[in-house]
């Protein structure tokens, strides 16, 4: 009414009603009883016969099925037809106590049915319908490592390049990861890790490989072997993460390599600066086996030391079944390389016990697994006894056991969670099938590796309230054949007072054997923000030093150079055993690749270290450069567009119109968002989010059309020199709406023609409107246009 009692006409036919939307498409968010479920085009339409109707959105059979809703149920209760198809609308509200309620503003269309006609879904559940088995395309992502260290008539380089190769076709994923290296005094080396080929078998919630692959590790140490697996895959069953990644902590005296291995194979090499360090972004194959970390210091001091990978408890929800079966020849770098069978499999037995076994078997040896894992108010726990037989080629038959437990609690009241901890303990009959094929190849294997005794490993994290944190990891092994025992504690404390954060951490190691070599380190480390929040601008000192007298001390500054914190900086200076140093370093995460490059002086020493890392992917496009892809990856595609982004990422579109996003969950729901202040303002997208579900390896796509054109402000006019009313609508030359008119008969338009006529219809009148654009400045945001009506219609 305040509206109508103005001097202007008003045309609000649509906007009086209810939900207030004009009939058309619109993108909207679809929630179903208060749950996001995608974002969708709907359309809206208008029973002309009904009085005072509002603009419906059309929701047809198949919409309803993917949103969750029992369909079985509407055929079985009348409300939808039997022989109807997934294309036909469906009258939603014919349910009792169904509603739909359209959020105009934040375009979000809420649809609320009782629960008895929602199908149950587990938390996270996503339908196998829905899983994208991605695009075929080749890629590489790259790893590239080079540093140079010179001084007192000394020279050394050492360049490493790591590779994860892939080719995918439907659902089909070959694999290769492989590295190139190459040291001062060393030749060139290339190593393929493994190779391998996949496919998902997704009526057995698991996948199929043959190639060079990993054998489970829940039951039995993990195993490297080519041959063939048909195992479960955990990603595809709700709520379950895709695996456990584990975090390599140590101390690094000068501008050092860390190289982490597996199974004699280095899955891992970074550069890092003196101090403690964490690493989080290994992804070891299979499921269990140690890691060799070795730390390559500057002047060339290797510490090693080994951590355990492997899974918490063997717990599963109750009825899950989950099971692999590994057939082939075990690979490794030993002449030795019999034939071998594993099969595992675990099952939720109830709420609260889960059963589990297995049998390896290959020449000369057996094992025979069984064990049960219980949720109790103590914690998760698991319990398993294995036995083995085991004849080397020359020697006499052994047998022994190994007991098992594994444990994993977090107590609430104190905020203290045991990642992990384990304790195993083998008798002297007792081999693995690792230790069996060294005895079998005891030409040149034989008493080279311990027996394992006792082995125990240990995780905490410790919130000491709101004044930080504690973390204490260590692992104690002893052997049947060796003299002492293999140690290893790492304990570090971190906290924040106001803005300023520091961490102290220590760590021992010991080895086994005649020499029983130890260290000690000490590390310190403050950080203090300054500056602009955005560009993260922090002054930061460290501490470290090592119980053999080597004494690091370092402060500098470091942080962004740009507001997109896409250029980092860094520059330090201290003591190393009472040597000056210093060193400076140049980061850039280029929309295609990190790059980054380090020098510092130490004495007479340098030392200079660069990396590089990204990825290239070939598709039906063409080729798209890259910033480093995990297991699964998406590619965004917005035509013709250059340098838009997606949210939270430094990547940009190529000239083609393609970036790259590096990692999405598989069998999961993934929002990728373009940022449209990244979107110039002749640039204009009929949507800026789209849902992807892909499978594991897949590599999916996501292509937002784009349309690039001018945006024109219209000051309109009726042919009596009046202004339009509020409400009028404004179509092209194809009866698409353009815009709705403002209260001050104006009308903002995108993408039109330079010069063409336009229709303007309000109230049962209608007029065209013949225009021509100025030129274009591409100064201006947009243009400004006055336009009158030719004739007007009026209504009869």
């Amino acid at each position: 009414m305040f509206l109508k009692n103005k001097d202007a006409e008003v045309d609000l036919r649509y906007f009086e009603q209810s939900n207030g939307i004009v009939p058309g498409t619109y993108s909207v968010d679809l929630y179903v009883n208060q749950q996001l479920d995608r974002r969708q085009e709907v359309t809206f339409v208008v029973d002309e016969e009904a009085e005072n109707a509002d603009a419906q959105p059309l929701l047809t059979l198949g919409l309803l099925r993917d949103l969750g809703i029992d369909v079985q149920r509407l055929i079985q209760e009348g409300i939808v037809s039997a022989d109807s198809t997934d294309s036909d609308p469906v009258t939603l509200l014919r349910i009792d106590g169904a509603t739909l309620e359209l959020d105009v503003a934040k375009l979000s269309l809420h649809i609320s049915v009782p629960q008895v006609y929602i199908k149950r879904r587990a938390r996270g559940y996503v339908d196998p319908s829905l899983w994208d088995d991605g695009i075929t395309a080749l890629f590489s992502s790259y790893q590239l490592n080079f540093n140079r260290n010179t001084g007192d008539g000394f020279r050394s380089e050492y360049g490493y390049l790591g590779l994860r190769n892939g080719l995918n076709i439907g659902q089909w994923r070959l694999r290769n990861e492989s590295s190139l290296s190459q040291g001062t005094g060393t030749s060139r080396t290339f190593s393929s890790n493994r190779t391998y080929l996949e496919h998902d078998v997704t009526s057995l919630k698991g996948r199929f490989g043959v190639g060079q692959l990993y054998s489970n590790g829940e039951i039995f140490d993990s195993t490297r072997f080519r041959g063939f697996q048909l195992g479960s895959d955990i990603g595809m069953m709700p709520d379950d993460e895709a695996g456990y990644a584990p975090v390599v902590r140590g101390i690094a005296e000068t501008n050092a390599i860390v190289e982490v291995r597996q199974n004699g194979y280095v899955i891992y090499s970074t550069s890092v600066s003196p101090g403690a360090f964490e690493i989080r972004d290994i992804y070891p194959g299979g499921s269990n086996g140690d890691l060799e970390i070795t730390i390559i210091e500057s002047d060339g001091r290797e510490r090693k030391y080994s951590q355990a990978y492997s899974y918490l408890p063997v717990m599963t929800r109750r009825g899950n079944f989950q099971y692999s079966l590994s057939v082939g020849e075990y690979d490794n770098e030993r002449s030795v390389s019999p034939n071998m069978l594993q099969a595992t499999a675990v099952y939720g037995a109830t709420d609260n016990l889960t059963s589990y076994g297995g049998v390896l078997g290959s020449e000369g040896y057996t094992a025979l697994n069984v064990g049960v894992g219980i949720n109790s108010s103590l914690g998760g726990m698991s319990v398993d006894v294995t036995n083995s037989r085991s004849r080397p080629d020359s020697g006499k038959q052994t047998t022994g056991q190994s007991v098992r437990f594994l444990y994993s609690k977090t107590l609430s009241k104190t905020n203290t969670t045991f990642t992990m901890a384990g304790y195993r303990y083998s008798t002297s009959g007792y081999r693995t099938l690792s230790e069996h094929i060294d005895e079998s190849d005891q030409a040149d294997f034989y008493g080279s590796r311990g027996r394992q005794k006792n082995r125990l490993d240990l995780s905490i994290n410790q919130t000491i309230g709101g004044y930080g944190s504690l973390f204490i990891s260590a692992g104690e092994t002893d052997y049947w054949d060796l003299a002492g025992s293999t140690r290893r504690l790492q304990v570090g404390y971190s906290a924040t007072i106001g803005e300023v954060s520091y961490s102290v951490s220590t760590s021992h190691t010991q080895n086994a054997g005649p020499s029983r070599d130890s260290d000690n380190q000490l590390a310190f480390s403050v950080s203090v923000p300054f500056g602009p929040r955005v560009r993260s601008q922090r002054l930061y000192a460290n501490l470290a030093t090592a119980s053999k007298g080597q004494e690091s001390v370092q402060s500098g500054v470091a942080g962004y150079l740009n507001d997109a914190n896409t250029w980092s900086y860094s520059a330090q200076a201290g003591l190393y055993d009472s040597e000056r140093s210093g060193s400076v370093g140049l980061g850039w995460d280029a929309p295609s690749a990190k790059v980054a490059a380090n020098y510092s002086k130490s004495g007479p020493s340098r030392h200079l270290d660069m990396t590089a890392s990204g990825s290239v992917v070939a598709h039906s496009g063409g080729v798209t450069f890259g910033q480093p892809v995990g297991e699964t990856f998406a590619l965004i595609e917005v035509p013709g567009v250059k340098g838009a982004a997606v949210e939270g990422s430094t990547a940009r579109t190529d000239g083609a119109g393609y970036t790259i996003e590096g990692y999405v969950q598989p069998y999961r729901y993934n929002w990728v968002n373009i940022d449209t202040q990244t979107l110039g303002s002749d640039v204009d997208v009929t949507e800026t989010s789209q849902r992807v579900v892909p499978r594991r390896g897949s590599i999916v796509k996501a292509r937002f059309e784009a349309s690039t054109g001018r945006r024109v402000q219209f000051d309109l006019l009726q042919a009596n020199g009046k202004k339009l009313p509020f409400g009028a609508q404004l179509f092209d030359e194809d009866n698409l709406l353009l815009a709705v008119v403002d209260n001050q008969s104006r009308a903002l338009v995108f993408g039109i023609k330079e010069h063409g006529r336009l229709t303007l219809s309000w109230s049962g009148n209608s007029c065209n409107v013949s225009y021509k654009l100025p030129e274009r400045d591409s100064l201006l945001l947009y243009d400004q246009v006055k336009a009158a009506c030719d004739i007007q219609l009026a209504a009869e």
